[in-house]
């Protein structure tokens, strides 16, 4: 193996460290999230939607504390929800980005053939679905908070538009490259 080859192959294995790492660090943020009871979860949601209201609509900050308060808790569900799309979005692209950088490390350092996507991308949505699972099963046990069959749906859509995006992304910078 040249000296360039090794170097390259020392950067990929790096890459590919840099992915397992960021992966992991993001699912233990999912599991400390989850590992807030209810209450605390419920009050960091309305807190940034408080927040974000504040920002966004000008006449809030003008509104009594009752009304605010009507405002928030109408906002309470979509606000949770996008949150988990969020969260489980941001998985999914660290679980492909980690994938195709091992299909990349695999590949020949001689052809440099981009490797199929799919693999990569079904497999990235697979890993967001199982931990999605165990993420609700592990909120079973914690405080005012259920294991939600609809969570785990919110959350896979979150990891699959993500993906499916990442997925357009790659195809048009590989359509670039040609």
């Amino acid at each position: 193996m040249s000296s360039s080859a090794s170097n390259e192959h020392r950067e990929e294995c790096v890459r590919l460290a840099a992915c397992v790492v960021a992966l992991l660090v993001w699912m233990g943020f999912i599991f400390f999230m989850s590992a807030n009871d209810g209450d605390h979860s419920q009050g960091m949601s309305d807190g940034v939607t408080s927040v974000v209201l504040s920002t966004v609509w000008p006449g809030y900050s003008g509104m009594s504390s009752d009304e605010q308060a009507a405002v928030v808790e109408s906002l309470s569900f979509p606000v949770r929800k996008a949150g988990h799309f969020s969260e489980y979005a941001v998985l999914g692209l660290l679980a492909f980005a980690t994938l195709r950088q091992g299909q990349v490390l695999r590949s020949s350092q001689a052809i440099r053939i981009t490797r199929k996507i799919a693999p990569a991308a079904v497999g990235a949505v697979v890993i967001a679905f199982v931990y999605a699972c165990f993420d609700e099963f592990h909120q079973l046990f914690v405080a005012g908070r259920s294991g939600q069959p609809f969570d785990v749906g919110v959350d896979t859509a979150g990891a699959l538009v993500a993906v499916a995006i990442a997925v357009v992304v790659v195809r048009m910078r590989e359509r670039c490259r040609v």
